[in-house]
């Protein structure tokens, strides 16, 4: 994961964080949450109050901080499931102070 990327770049940090706040609340085992932009859209509008563009989700699988997931729901939507969970909480609490 490309940690040294996304301290650079505010925006991601705060998709990243949208991203993880919908996949705990996610019932399914850890290891069987997927989020979508759809999902994690919402989170985010709820938390900084403003849209991003899909395109952050493939940023952040390219970062390594998502994976694309291959599940068989129907649609037109790209699931990605979140790498290292923790990592992305321990993140999470080092930027809550600066977002």
């Amino acid at each position: 994961m490309n940690v040294a990327e996304i301290e650079r770049n505010p925006e991601l940090q705060r998709v990243l964080l949208a991203c993880y706040e919908y996949w705990k609340t996610e019932p399914l085992p850890p290891e069987q949450r997927v989020i979508c932009f759809k999902w994690v859209s919402g989170k985010y509008r709820e938390m900084f109050n403003r849209e991003f563009h899909p395109a952050k989700l493939s940023q952040l699988a390219k970062l390594g901080f998502l994976k694309k997931d291959d599940t068989s729901r129907g649609g037109h939507r790209r699931y990605y499931k979140i790498v290292d969970p923790a990592l992305v909480e321990a993140l999470a609490r080092k930027w809550a102070v600066a977002l």
